[in-house]
């Protein structure tokens, strides 16, 4: 549904205000809450009960898509609606660090953690190809008001299915001093474990250089390519075909064990096809090119989150994967940076620089961290917090 939605609305702006740059800017309030409420929902996953919080989570957005949809069947639907409804999916979006994927890691035990969040990964690698064509094929048939009516019905399927979720949380409630006090441990604990600074940091980069890249593909596609828009979407659609079978060939086939390595090498295969690509103005070059940018962002993708909850004892997963969220949300700020020098320079020198510079980001992190690059183990050590107290 999020990717459903995001290429909707993205549609429905432009027609709208004819403004790409609203487009852009949906995207940002989209991504600008991973910063504030990564962390804090990390906190608040530790608290109370995640399978409660899971279920509030679809009823919410089901009320929000029944509101919106109303609103559009009346022919009342506003750019600033849409924007508040934005900001409240992003909101929510944060949640999926600190709660369902802790409970997913929780569900399976630690021994099982990589694979399955690798093959989650690669599930919702494929709503990348699948959600934005259910999405454009509503909106084609049925208008914004049929989006958003598609989204409440299927919101409300996912609260269903969570409640009948058989999930126990394996450590008790404790009772904490304080949300500041959770803050400071998170912060602590992260700082002592090397491992999670490098895996945030490789994050940050590659959300900071890399990711923005995907927006000037079709760009240059269409601008120094001279391609059709069929071919504008083969070209771009090879991107998620391989990320795809990147992300398949990784939950079924790759040792957990050597999640740090494909992490970090998998960042390089991001990036080193994205600068030759700037320099390509042939189609046959430039299409395998994408398509093994492709692979390497399967490769980031599908262990991030798995190396973090391998790196953390149960009870620092939901704050971990907080602070994993707040890196991810630095990720706007790509999008305006990338923005902001294609004006000025062109698409194809834009992706030349930022490509260059986040190489040489992640040669320095590749450096302060060897044990990514190595593979080397990441469990953390025996848990030495102090034994639960159960809430009454």
């Amino acid at each position: 549904m999020r990717q459903f939605e995001t290429l909707a609305i993205a549609v429905f702006v432009f027609q709208k205000t004819g403004n790409a740059f609203y487009v852009a800017m949906m995207l940002f309030v989209q991504r600008v809450p991973l910063i504030p409420f990564g962390l804090v929902f990390g906190v608040v996953a530790d608290r109370f009960n995640r399978k409660t919080i899971f279920v509030l989570i679809f009823a919410v957005l089901a009320t929000e898509a029944a509101i919106l949809g109303r609103l559009a069947s009346q022919d009342r639907l506003e750019i600033w609606h849409v924007g508040i409804g934005v900001f409240i999916n992003g909101v929510i979006w944060t949640t999926d660090f600190s709660v369902r994927r802790p409970m997913l890691a929780e569900s399976v035990g630690d021994s099982r953690v990589g694979r399955a969040v690798g093959l989650d990964g690669a599930l919702m690698i494929s709503a990348l190809a699948l959600g934005p064509v259910i999405g454009g094929g509503i909106l084609q048939l049925a208008g914004m008001q049929g989006v958003y009516f598609f989204g409440a019905g299927a919101y409300l399927v996912g609260g269903i299915l969570a409640l009948t979720v058989k999930y126990q949380r394996p450590i008790k409630a404790i009772r904490r001093p304080s949300f500041v006090s959770d803050f400071r441990t998170a912060i602590s604990y992260a700082r002592s474990r090397r491992i999670i600074i490098g895996i945030l940091a490789v994050t940050v980069i590659v959300d900071l250089w890399a990711t923005p890249i995907r927006s000037m593909i079709p760009v240059i596609g269409k601008g120094e390519l001279g391609l059709t828009p069929l071919l504008v979407g083969v070209l771009v659609s090879s991107q998620g075909i391989g990320s795809l079978i990147g992300a398949a060939v990784i939950a079924f086939r790759g040792d957990p064990k050597k999640y740090g390595r494909i992490y970090m090498y998998g960042s390089f295969l991001y990036l080193i096809p994205a600068s030759l690509f700037s320099l390509s103005d042939w189609f046959a070059m430039s299409l395998p090119l994408v398509f093994i940018g492709g692979l390497g962002l399967a490769a980031f993708s599908a262990t991030q989150s798995a190396l973090v909850l391998m790196a953390s004892p149960p009870e620092m997963r939901s704050r971990m994967l907080g602070l994993l969220a707040v890196g991810i949300g630095i990720g706007p700020l790509g999008i305006l940076n990338i923005g902001l020098m294609a004006t000025l320079y062109g698409a194809p020198n834009a992706v030349t620089i930022v490509s260059i510079e986040g190489l040489i980001a992640l040669v320095i992190a590749a450096w302060l961290w060897p044990t990514l690059r190595r593979g080397e183990n990441v469990s953390p050590p025996e848990s030495t917090s102090k034994p639960n107290i159960e809430l009454p």
